[in-house]
C-alpha cells in the first residue's frame, strides 16, 4: 500500500460486488474506508458500514491529498468502464491505493505498480510485475518472472506459468491456464477454462482446451 496511506483517507469509487470484496480485503490490512462514491446508489446508504456521499463530482470539492481512491468498479470482457475511472480521477491529480488481500503470498522482487489489486489467496511468485489498475482476482496463481500490463485482467483460479507476459488491458477469464512463456497481446480475450499453449494476437479471443482463436475483440 502506497505511504500515502497514513495521510489520506480512502474513498471508495463504486459500491457494488466488487467494492464490497475491497471493503473485507481492506479491513484484513488494517484500513478504513471513510466514503463510498457510486451515483446508482442513494446518498445516505451505507454499504458495510460505510456512507455513500454522492458521485465521483463529490470528489472535486476536496483536496487531492485529503483522500487516497480505491476503484472498485470491477471487470468486465470488452468494458472500458474500470479504465475510465481511474483515467479520470488521475486527470484530476488523485492517486490510487494499490490494495493486496492480507492472505496474499508475495515473493522476492514483485513489482506492483499503482492502484493494483490484488484478492485473497493469491500467490505472486518472485520477479513478478502488475501494471496500473490491474486486477488479480481470487486465488490466481502467478509464477515467477511473469509480467501483467496496465488496466489487465486476470480472473479467479487463473495460473500464469513462469515467464508469461499479458500486455495491457487484456482480460483472463477464471480457472485459465496459461503455459510458460506465452504472450497474451494488448485487448485480448481468453475465455473461462482455457489452456493456452501459443502467443496469442493483440485483440483476439482465444477459448477451448487448448484454446484456438475464436474471432476478434
Amino acid at each position: 500500500m502506497s505511504s500515502l496511506m497514513a495521510e489520506s483517507k480512502l474513498a471508495m469509487l463504486a459500491g457494488g460486488g466488487h467494492a464490497r470484496v475491497l471493503l473485507d480485503t481492506l479491513e484484513s490490512m488494517g484500513h478504513h474506508v471513510s466514503v463510498v462514491l457510486d451515483p446508482f446508489i442513494a446518498i445516505g446508504q451505507h454499504i458495510y458500514g460505510v456512507p455513500v456521499v454522492g458521485d465521483e463530482n463529490w470528489l472535486m470539492g476536496t483536496s487531492t491529498s485529503e483522500f487516497m481512491l480505491v476503484n472498485g468498479v470491477g471487470s468486465q470482457p470488452r468494458s472500458m468502464l474500470r479504465k475510465n475511472v481511474y483515467d479520470h480521477a488521475k486527470q484530476h491529480g488523485f492517486t490510487f491505493a494499490t490494495v493486496v488481500h492480507s492472505t496474499t503470498v508475495i515473493g522476492r522482487e514483485v513489482i506492483l505498480l499503482e492502484g493494483a489489486q490484488v484478492m485473497a489467496g493469491t500467490i505472486l511468485q518472485c520477479s513478478t510485475r502488475i501494471g496500473i489498475n490491474t486486477l488479480i482476482n481470487t486465488g490466481a496463481r502467478i509464477d515467477h518472472d511473469c509480467e501483467v500490463g496496465d488496466h489487465a485482467f486476470i480472473g479467479p483460479g487463473t495460473i500464469l506459468c513462469g515467464g508469461v507476459r499479458v500486455e495491457k488491458q487484456a482480460y483472463i477469464g477464471a480457472g485459465a491456464v496459461v503455459l510458460p512463456g506465452i504472450v497474451i497481446g494488448a485487448g485480448s480475450i481468453v475465455g473461462a477454462g482455457a489452456i493456452v499453449t501459443r502467443d496469442v494476437e493483440k485483440g483476439t479471443l482465444m477459448m477451448g482446451n487448448p484454446a484456438v482463436k475464436r474471432g476478434c475483440v
